[in-house]
């Protein structure tokens, strides 16, 4: 899957944040792992390049199942998000379900989830692990929706690891893999470069959303304002001559 690419902002009236986004790369696609040489007792190196490759394909899977909707999608809603932060359990309970409904079901826009845990939000990360664990096997937006559904239940309340373990139970996943990808941190990767990109594009919040790469919509905003832009974004597309 391409990178996507988040251009510098053009038009009047523009947010004020959207010049923070203008260089913001989320790199979908994963970076290869490097390898450390064979040392005595290693497993032989054939056999360290197909864990390689099965790793680098269980976070391909995974970074495949955060994107909602058609690839050919004329507008990409990028989500840069906590589990943990309740505006964005507020985005998810509200807009969110519009959102779905009106334009990424029908073939209007698509959703890419990125995941930004704030420091103070400790269980965070293991709910993005949980996240990323399941969309490895095509589970990601069932897990989702269940952890914002229930964010008020496991939300300072210590090591959620079983709690989520549950979730993925009840969503039919392989017990064996899953739990293999939270323990060896296998999404860790994933993560990391989640909130490096967020990070260098000068988001301090959640959530903020990133409209192919022009517009910027920030909190917890209702479904009015994000219909408006996608709708603009949708004539602006229409009206433009084709080559």
């Amino acid at each position: 899957m391409s990178p996507i690419h988040i251009r510098p902002v053009r038009g009047r009236g523009a947010p004020r944040r959207a010049a923070l986004a203008a260089g913001f790369l989320l790199a979908l696609s994963v970076p290869a792992c490097a390898q450390s040489p064979a040392k005595q007792g290693e497993a032989p190196a054939g056999a360290a390049a197909t864990a390689a490759v099965s790793l680098d394909s269980l976070q391909a899977r995974a970074s495949r199942a955060r994107v909602k909707g058609s690839e050919q999608a004329p507008v990409t809603i990028v989500e840069v998000s906590d589990f943990q932060c309740p505006y964005c359990r507020q985005f998810t309970e509200e807009a969110y379900k519009q959102i779905d409904s009106a334009y990424i079901r029908t073939g209007k826009a698509k959703m890419v989830f990125i995941s930004y845990p704030i420091p103070q939000h400790t269980e965070a990360w293991p709910a993005t692990e949980a996240a990323y664990c399941a969309g490895a096997q095509d589970k990601f937006w069932p897990m989702h929706d269940r952890l914002f559904a229930t964010q008020r239940e496991w939300s300072g309340q210590g090591n959620p690891t079983e709690r989520f373990a549950r979730f993925a139970e009840e969503l039919q996943l392989d017990m064996a893999a899953y739990r293999k990808c939270v323990d060896e941190d296998q999404v860790a990767p994933m993560i990391v470069n989640d909130v490096m990109q967020a990070s260098s594009a000068g988001i301090s919040g959640t959530p903020t959303f990133i409209l192919n790469g022009q517009r910027v919509v920030g909190g917890a905003a209702p479904f009015e304002e994000f219909r408006k832009n996608i709708e603009e974004l949708l004539a602006g597309q229409a009206g433009t001559p084709q080559p």
